[in-house]
């Protein structure tokens, strides 16, 4: 968690992250740098508002090791969909691991 917070991604797979809501922070942050207060419920959570619809939630597990991610995204087919969602889990392991 600490890496997406402290290196904030600026795109995912090509696709430009135009928001990002930090839960714990309560602030909602745009690729402007312009930032506004969020009322959500405070928990370790990061959700990335993409150019294209896609929306991506991270956070860490409440009982393993581990961060959790959640993809949601919008395409003309169930197969470019499918596509979307491969090369989003690809940039998301590469960045984690970079």
């Amino acid at each position: 968690m600490t890496k997406f917070r402290e290196e904030s991604p600026a795109d995912f797979a090509g696709v430009k992250v135009v928001s990002t809501e930090d839960y714990k922070l309560q602030r909602k942050t745009n690729a402007d740098g312009t930032s506004t207060a969020i009322d959500m419920p405070v928990s370790d959570v990061l959700k990335y508002l993409l150019a294209d619809g896609t929306w991506i939630a991270i956070r860490p597990s409440g009982t393993e090791p581990k961060v959790k991610f959640y993809v949601g995204t919008v395409a003309d087919s169930k197969d470019a969909a499918d596509k979307k969602l491969a090369d989003f889990e690809t940039a998301l392991t590469n960045f984690k691991n970079s």
